[in-house]
């Protein structure tokens, strides 16, 4: 009966109040723990995109950097901020948890945007102003480029750092052994994807029309004051979350379970004997045995040292012996890589819309119609993030159940097959940008500029690859993940967004070896249309790639659907 009450009062997924004692379901938890999140989630969103999105325009019309180098410097800004979330991931799990992983972050993420504010502010700290691709501009000096740049990345890593524990310590709120918290979990996730895109929204309508009109000083600093605000209404609801204490690093149970495998390399294996443990930790599962990757299996492998260690009052070392649990984890880890491989290359088309697409928009007339408004070219990212919000509800309500009708899965298709579907998309986005810069400089005359809303297709396109493939990717590493590895899985999605960015300055430098280089500053003098052909081609190289390492992959038992890719 007591054990009954205590399953009523607290929650069962081993959390714990602030105070350090079991979460009262009643007190903690739930969507007063949740609902923060996904309004930090917001801002996190509008503060960092409200930066990347604009950032080309700052780098060449304020800091008079050449065209190539500032893409490259946006790609990478971009690709340390998502690479960041392994290390949050892992500090956040090892050693400080999520609470204080995310206050650090809060805190770095502030001293970021004080510098930045105070770098679009002082004179000082940035070159004279001078017209437009002028020749005679003066160069940042380093100094100048050195406080902007720290303040950059310094903003890139605490951002990264935090976005995986925004989702995993919202996530805690809820107990998945209560049906009713299970079912607000799932609403949860839908929320923080949401949050994710109409944070999109914001920072390409509002902060880079007010960056542009008004000033990158004060666009920074309401950004500023929008991270004050974040922090506050995090801190107030300190007494209401559910908490988990550090579990240790997941990368060192990786190592000890191949560790423990390589001692016992030249020892034969029995087929049954296999070391498990009957109890492991409260919300974690056993996993099965499986044939794959059989001899990771002899980390777990009892030998007679071990027998006589467990016999004694001394635990048998990890780095010695395993349980099928702990290896099977890994080899789903191992699983798991290929795919992530096999889908770097992916993240280098949504790229485009905040690099080479925005210098097009730069290039064309970004007036609304035939009134005087005009349009920042950095805000033409509505409509890739307006497709996304849009576009994922009709998916989810309308075109799974349709095709869920034919093809029998609950999902319609599965995750890796609508990532694939997102792949061959996006290399038709770019197909259509190559196309359009074509006929845009085929238009162009002096008494006559071409309109900006001819980019809204490719864009369009692109948005939906991006939410096809992204949410698709996000899912399948935190679903296929261990329940260990959950932090660690979340952060591969995000960290392949990040390698992907890298790979596009990589590409871009590539390219500028080229003599003459099709990416000039004068975009009407150079040749952006091979560029884009060059990635969309490399893109259907990819596809055919990804396509029979997906097949390949064994989906996590118990899965109805693991015999299709």
């Amino acid at each position: 009966m007591e054990s009954n009450a205590q399953t009523h009062l607290y929650a069962q997924n081993g959390t714990l109040d602030f105070k350090g004692q079991p979460a009262l379901k009643k007190k903690t938890g739930k969507w007063a723990g949740a609902i923060p999140m996904i309004f930090i989630q917001v801002a996190a969103t509008v503060i960092f995109f409200g930066i990347i999105s604009n950032l080309l325009t700052y780098l060449t019309g304020v800091m008079h950097r050449d065209v190539s180098q500032s893409a490259s410097d946006a790609n990478n800004l971009q690709g340390t901020y998502f690479l960041s979330s392994v290390l949050g991931a892992f500090l956040s799990d090892t050693y400080w948890g999520r609470y204080r992983t995310l206050l650090y972050s809060f805190v770095l993420y502030g001293v970021g945007l004080t510098c930045l504010t105070i770098s679009a502010s002082l004179k000082n700290l940035r070159p004279p102003s001078c017209p437009a691709q002028s020749p005679t501009c003066q160069q940042a000096s380093p100094g100048q480029n050195a406080f902007l740049f720290l303040s950059l990345y310094a903003i890139a890593f605490a951002g990264g750092s935090a976005t995986t524990s925004f989702v995993s310590f919202g996530a805690d709120q809820f107990d998945e052994s209560d049906n009713v918290e299970r079912l607000q979990k799932f609403s949860f996730f839908n929320f923080i994807v949401w949050g994710i895109h109409i944070g999109g929204l914001v920072s390409v309508t509002m902060l880079v029309y007010i960056e542009d009109h008004v000033g990158f000083s004060w666009g920074f600093g309401l950004l500023g004051i929008i991270l004050a605000v974040s922090i506050a209404l995090f801190l107030i609801q300190t007494p209401r979350y559910r908490y988990r204490r550090p579990e240790g690093s997941p990368l060192t149970k990786m190592v000890q379970v191949i560790v423990a495998a390589f001692r016992k390399r030249n020892v034969v294996a029995p087929s049954l004997e296999l070391h498990e443990e009957q109890s492991i930790a409260k919300g974690k599962r056993h996993i099965p045995h499986t044939n794959q990757f059989r001899f990771l299996d002899k980390a777990t492998l009892k030998l007679d040292t071990d027998m006589e260690m467990e016999s004694s009052t001394t635990k048998t070392s990890p780095w010695k012996l395993s349980t099928v649990t702990r290896v099977e984890e890994v080899k789903l880890v191992i699983r798991m890589l290929p795919i992530w491989l096999a889908t770097l290359w992916f993240s280098i088309a949504p790229s485009q819309s905040g690099t080479f697409f925005l210098r097009q928009g730069m290039a064309m007339d970004n007036r609304l119609g035939s009134t005087t408004f005009k349009i920042p070219p950095a805000s033409m990212l509505l409509f890739s993030n307006l497709t996304v919000v849009l576009f994922l509800p009709l998916y989810d309500r309308i075109i799974v159940p349709t095709i869920r009708k034919f093809s029998g899965n609950e999902r319609g298709i599965t995750l890796l097959q609508r990532s694939g579907l997102g792949i061959f998309i996006a290399a038709i986005g770019l197909g259509i940008a190559a196309l359009m810069e074509i006929k845009r400089k085929a238009w162009m005359n002096p008494t006559t500029s071409v309109t900006i809303f001819w980019l809204v297709p490719q864009y369009v396109v692109l948005g939906i690859a991006e939410g096809l493939t992204n949410s698709s990717l996000l899912e399948f590493f935190h679903e296929q993940s261990p329940d260990t590895f959950h932090s660690l899985g979340t952060s591969l999605a995000l960290a392949n967004l990040g390698v992907g960015s890298f790979l596009s300055s990589v590409l871009v430098t590539c390219v500028n070896r080229g003599a003459p280089s099709w990416l000039q500053n004068d975009v009407n003098a150079g040749h952006l249309e091979r560029y884009y052909w060059l990635i969309a081609g490399l893109s259907l190289v990819n596809l055919g790639i990804y396509v029979p390492v997906a097949r390949w992959y064994s989906y996590k038992s118990p899965d109805p659907y693991a015999e299709t890719f």
